[in-house]
């Protein structure tokens, strides 16, 4: 009985353990950098917005080259979960 009543009282503390906080989401200026490395052309901006995707907490990350024209375009948004910092899609413009 006194096992039981310790993993009763030990459950609450393990789940918030494994819980995510908003604290521990990656930051703007994180998920510029993570976004970064998958652009192909030189921007002249960048800028972060948080929003969800299918439910999913994300950062998407626009960059812009405003002088010439690529031949993929001059935007590109790349979408990044804000927990994890994993690619979540690659869009150009």
């Amino acid at each position: 009985m006194k096992q039981l009543l310790s993993l009763m009282l030990l459950l609450p503390l393990a789940v918030g353990a494994c819980q995510t906080t908003p604290d521990s989401e990656i930051t703007e200026a994180r998920a510029i950098e993570l976004a970064r490395p998958h652009v192909t052309f030189e921007p002249d901006s960048a800028e972060a917005e948080k929003g969800t995707e299918a439910g999913q907490p994300v950062w998407r990350v626009t960059f812009r080259r405003q002088a010439g024209l690529h031949p993929m375009g001059n935007v590109m948004i790349v979408t990044i979960d804000r927990d994890t910092g994993a690619i979540v899609a690659l869009a150009r413009g």
